[in-house]
């Protein structure tokens, strides 16, 4: 029998609403010899036993292939790794809840009464650990300041190198996050501003009656290809909507100015450029801006939308386990008090439907979908619900490929890329699935943002101009590709 690999953990520690929480991150560790140290639970439970088992959690720590070991029907290590990350059973055997995982291992979100226990467990099965946050309170306070201009390494008001990140008119500035008030007075101050090349669409309403805006920008010509963008699908996602209205503002400032290279621009630049103009751009900034505002004004790790459910008494639907391919597989939820809810049925929400009905009329035109959210700095495509390859996956690897080389090149950021299902990154019901799977672009992708884990859902807000240069050079890069 082949030796076992396993996963350690990154822990954080910290405080919110009066609770001490703990998030482990997994890292690699000596190998074991056979399997006799692992838990014995995690040897015997069969697939419905799993979400029962008070270690559910912690069978994360174990990225082995049981189809070596038959010992789980199915017994593939995607069930097993889709099953541990999104399982419905989220409040695991820790009360924690699974953030993200990435290459370096697993980040999970543990009370901080809990913690001694899991560390009993660590050290039992000789797994180590380091602590990424020693302060969530801390850290979400972190995440409602604003960065002084003076300390910001990239500020236009001290190097005058991006003026796009003055808006005449409205109170962005991309030193702290935003409320959805002032992102929509943004996207009206661009309307205003560049009236030829921008409009406004509302493609629906959310259930607080908040609109769902839609930015277009275009020269106008009726033989471009479409590209849609969304973001912060999430609600704790703060970072996304961020970046996104950080590119849309670098992108309309640029495509307004007068037409010849900048000073020091080079030939590359000017090209894509010329390759971004030649696209119609379709911007929905915040997917979700209920459950949005719920985060920045009520829970900051909030992550569903604001939908009421009068039988549980419970609010909220993951807004992207709710779309129809793959919808109610596992990795979702149909309890309507977890985090990870899928909905009542596919569509059940506003949000998405304004979403399937907007794309659905785009069609005949749609060349890319991209949906940004937080975090792990991954770029990934289709499929997520099984090892499939589609017919567009060269296309969409080597896109994905050129994305990653030239966001190195920006600011040497380390993304990977790859299937959903490779990525660890399988989400039923989740848009860019249902995209590639019912309207077809030859490009589909989600793109994960900063960080890796160090912050996870709190980023501070220092890293927001450096994330919209990155999701800016990923636009390019699709745009140079149709």
């Amino acid at each position: 029998m082949p030796p076992l690999e396993a996963l350690t953990f990154v822990a954080l520690i910290g405080s919110l609403l009066g609770q001490k929480l703990l998030l482990w991150r997994s890292v690699s560790v000596p190998e074991i010899s056979g399997i006799s140290g692992l838990p014995l639970a995690l040897l015997t439970l069969n697939g419905s036993e799993l979400y029962e088992s008070t270690l559910e959690g912690l069978q994360w720590l174990s990225p082995m292939d049981l189809r070596r070991f038959d010992f789980l029907s199915p017994g593939s290590s995607y069930q097993i790794n889709r099953r541990y990350r999104n399982g419905s059973q989220v409040q695991r055997y820790y009360g924690s809840e699974v953030w993200n995982i990435n290459q370096d291992g697993i980040d999970i979100l543990i009370e901080q009464r809990n913690v001694a226990d899991a560390r009993k467990f660590m050290d039992k099965v000789g797994y180590s650990y380091n602590i990424m946050i020693d302060d969530i309170e801390s850290a979400i306070d972190e995440s409602y300041v604003e960065v002084p201009a003076v300390e910001h390494p990239l500020d236009s008001v001290r190097n005058n190198s991006l003026p796009w990140m003055e808006v005449p008119g409205s109170t962005m500035n991309w030193r702290r996050y935003h409320d959805q008030a002032d992102i929509k007075q943004f996207l009206q101050t661009l309307l205003e501003t560049y009236s030829e090349n921008v409009e406004l669409i509302q493609i629906g309403v959310t259930r607080n009656k908040r609109p769902l805006e839609v930015i277009r920008v275009s020269n106008g010509n009726p033989d471009n290809w479409a590209v849609f963008v969304d973001a912060g699908l999430q609600a704790r996602d703060w970072l996304s909507p961020a970046a996104l209205t950080y590119a849309i503002s670098k992108l309309t400032y640029l495509w307004g100015r007068p037409k010849g290279r900048a000073k020091g621009e080079g030939q590359r630049q000017s090209r894509a450029e010329k390759a971004m103009r030649r696209i119609d751009w379709y911007f929905l900034p915040l997917a979700n801006p209920d459950g949005y505002q719920y985060s920045r004004h009520t829970d900051r790790l909030w992550t569903k939308n604001r939908g009421y459910d009068s039988v549980s008494g419970c609010y909220g639907v993951n807004l992207d386990r709710n779309f129809d391919y793959g919808w109610d597989g596992t990795g979702s939820t149909s309890n309507p008090c977890k985090n990870l809810y899928r909905g009542a049925h596919s569509f059940s929400e506003p949000e998405s439907r304004a979403v399937r009905s907007f794309l659905s009329g785009m069609r005949e035109y749609l060349g890319a979908y991209v949906s940004l959210g937080g975090y792990g700095q991954t770029i990934t495509y289709p499929w997520g619900d099984a090892d499939y390859v589609t017919e567009n996956q060269r296309d969409l690897k080597q896109t994905a490929r050129r994305a990653v080389l030239a966001l190195r090149r920006l600011n040497q950021a380390e993304y990977s890329s790859g299937t959903s299902y490779r990525q660890k990154l399988a989400r039923p019901g989740n848009s860019a699935d249902w995209v590639q799977d019912r309207i077809g672009p030859q490009l589909v992708f989600n793109m994960f943002l900063k960080d890796q884990g160090r912050y996870g859902y709190l980023l501070p807000p220092h890293y927001i101009v450096e994330s919209g240069e990155e999701v800016f050079e990923f636009l390019r890069t699709i745009a140079q590709q149709l």
